[in-house]
């Protein structure tokens, strides 16, 4: 950018002083191509998406202790219904012995 208004100085002197030459002619060309080389490199910066950091969080989450006591009382349920089965037609029976497999997995 220091080089463009340098060069439009030059050019402003050239324009004060009447001296048009072909040179000053390129000179403005090659300013204007530079500025419109800018103005579309700040509008590609202003499209581009930039990565954001996000600060990290302290989450609390909760005590495991009273995660693993639901886990062993769930398993003790689910076995305590699989070795008293109600009285089931074999159909069902199936279907009780098919969702307790799915739970295991």
């Amino acid at each position: 950018m220091k080089k463009i208004q340098e060069m439009m100085e030059q050019t402003e002197t050239d324009l004060v002083n009447k001296m048009i030459t072909q040179e000053t002619l390129m000179r403005q060309q090659e300013i204007l191509t530079r500025l419109l080389e800018a103005e579309n490199a700040e509008r590609e910066r202003e499209q581009e998406q930039r990565r954001e950091s996000k600060e990290a969080k302290n989450e609390d989450y909760g005590n495991p202790e009273i995660f693993f006591e639901y886990i062993r009382q769930k398993k003790n349920e689910t076995e305590l219904l699989r070795t008293v089965p109600p009285n089931l037609s074999p159909f069902y029976r199936d279907k009780v012995d098919e969702y307790f497999k799915k739970q295991v997995e």
